[in-house]
């Protein structure tokens, strides 16, 4: 599609998803968050499921998680990005506890609605942007469906259910894969046409729109918005799942960092090493791109995934390099223990020069701290067991051991004690039901 019109489309495909979000709100009765069939049909490897039963239909899902750590007060842990680091300092249940509702109204056999509300620890927690889906599904044939409104952002293996930990073994996706990506819907579209090869299904998707998420900043928050678009296959039988999506933003806000421009401007004629970032720290206009290969295999209780991702940024301060994880567990009737590891390789740089005067050195430090925060170098080893004590139930403890690189701490707090690398531990435990 020519960039020209997805630019023009993107603000009424946002436009028709906020007026759908609201109507589904109100179907609500702004009830509290959600999941639903979609997610499990997602897991099942059907993305066309035929149609029901006419009628309305509730479902849900909740986590309840608690997570401690060791060393002193360095690093402050956090399960996604989204996250105010404040507000999990003395709230530990928080960073993985959530609650949810979906809601799906089978107007016909072509025909559908979904609303989902998810209420988790986030930047901004207000109603409207609990609405995770908010969708009209449509299907003209048996192999072909759209939808419009507030979908799912379909980034990874998980996406469909990100946020429903009965639906994973772990305690919580893997950080350094899941947690640095923000978004969790779009306000747009996609389509995706099913076709027959081999012993599985092959599924092309298309999707636009565009994306939105609260960011903290200290105790505060600001909006990032980015238009998206994104294609990719997905090929499934009973045992495999094959995965290949390739995704590309552009941001439309500035972050709080922009607000370092004119000093840096101001000083470029004795500075030039500070000046060379005036660019890149204005996000508004930068562009980022996201490609994502991954695959699953089920078979006589064994489970294994990978998921391999490679990111690419027009600006220093913006996330580049390799991310990957591969987990292995085996089911044993009602347990499963689980190993995992992942890494996040970032191949960005910065590469600032000292400034010529003391009055810039205030200016430099929130250079590097910028950069810091955008920027996550860093690899986990995890083992946990999972228990299906109860139908819908399941009891979860894991235990992480990260080692974090000095200048790139994006997925953590600072603490008031100097971090200079090494190892973190932290412990987990959750107890994850559906209904």
């Amino acid at each position: 599609m020519n960039c020209n019109v997805k630019q023009a489309l993107a603000p009424r495909l946002s436009a028709i998803a906020r007026w759908l979000a609201v109507a589904m709100v109100a179907g609500l009765g702004m009830a509290l968050p959600a999941w639903a069939d979609e997610s499990s049909a997602a897991s099942s490897g059907s993305p066309l499921p035929a149609a029901g039963p006419s009628g309305l239909k509730f479902s849900g899902f909740g986590t309840l998680g608690y997570w401690l750590s060791n060393g002193p007060d360095d690093l402050r842990f956090r399960r996604e990005l989204g996250q105010n680091i404040p507000r999990l300092e003395h709230h530990h249940e928080r960073a993985d506890s959530r609650l949810g509702l979906q809601l799906n109204y089978q107007a016909s056999d072509k025909l559908e609605w979904v609303g989902q509300v998810v209420a988790r620890e986030k930047a901004d927690s207000r109603v409207f942007n609990s609405v995770e889906w908010a969708f009209l599904k449509y299907h003209p044939t048996q192999d072909t469906q759209l939808r419009l409104g507030r979908v799912g952002l379909d980034l990874f293996m998980l996406s469909d259910y990100r946020s429903v930990g009965y639906a994973y073994n772990w305690v919580r996706p893997p950080t350094e894969f899941y947690g640095w990506i923000p978004f969790y819907s779009i306000d747009g579209g996609d389509v995706v046409k099913a076709i027959p090869v081999g012993e599985g299904q092959l599924k092309v998707k298309v999707f636009g729109g565009q994306t939105k998420s609260a960011m903290p900043w200290g105790a505060d928050s600001y909006k990032l918005r980015a238009d998206i678009g994104g294609l990719g296959v997905t090929w499934e039988s009973d045992e495999w799942r094959l995965r290949a999506f390739h995704t590309r933003l552009k941001f439309k806000d500035n972050a709080p960092y922009g607000d370092l421009i004119p000093y840096l401007q101001a000083a470029a004629p004795v500075w030039p090493g500070g000046a060379q970032y005036i660019d890149d720290l204005q996000l508004q206009g930068q562009r980022l791109s996201y490609s994502v290969l991954g695959a699953a295999w089920d078979h006589d209780g064994w489970q294994v995934s990978s998921e391999v991702a490679f990111t690419g940024a027009s600006t220093t301060f913006a996330p580049q390099g390799t991310t990957a994880y591969v987990s292995v567990g085996h089911r044993f009737d009602k347990w499963v223990p689980y190993v995992s590891f992942a890494r996040s390789w970032d191949s960005s740089k910065l590469e600032l020069t000292a400034p010529p005067i003391s009055a810039l050195d205030a200016v430099a430090a929130n250079i590097q701290y910028a950069y810091t925060s955008t920027h996550t170098r860093q690899y986990t080893a995890s083992g946990g067991v999972r228990w299906d004590f109860a139908d819908r139930m399941a009891l979860k403890l894991q235990w992480d051991r990260t080692v974090v690189a000095a200048d790139s701490t994006q997925m953590w707090g600072l603490g008031p004690v100097v971090w200079n690398g090494g190892a973190k531990h932290v412990w987990s435990a959750t107890l994850d039901f559906t209904f």
